[in-house]
């Protein structure tokens, strides 16, 4: 199975809008590990890179699929823009006209 998640970056961002994905499903990321007969804390590994063979990335890319992709991206790229202002300075953001 070709990975297709080059776009996303394992970590905390990801994993928290892969578990928002699948709530604003009516699901649950504990629910679609049950059904997949995967134990959470592998998903979680892979969710977070902290098993980033090809086993973690492939099990990633289904965990994404089963989210959904097209709404895992837009809330990821929208989370790290929001991380990137979060992590600017406050001159920054006030140049910029964002609350500090």
């Amino acid at each position: 199975m070709p990975v297709k998640n080059n776009k996303f970056q394992p970590g905390t961002v990801l994993h928290e809008v892969i578990v928002g994905a699948f709530r604003s499903a009516g699901s649950s990321f504990e629910a679609w590990c049950k059904e997949h007969e995967v134990h959470t804390s592998s998903a979680r590994q892979a969710t977070y890179g902290q098993s980033g063979g090809d086993k973690g990335k492939a099990l990633l890319d289904q965990i994404i699929d089963a989210a959904g992709r097209d709404l895992v991206a837009a809330a990821y790229a929208k989370r790290v823009i929001m991380e990137a202002e979060r992590l600017k300075s406050p001159a920054q953001r006030e140049a910029r006209g964002v609350a500090a």
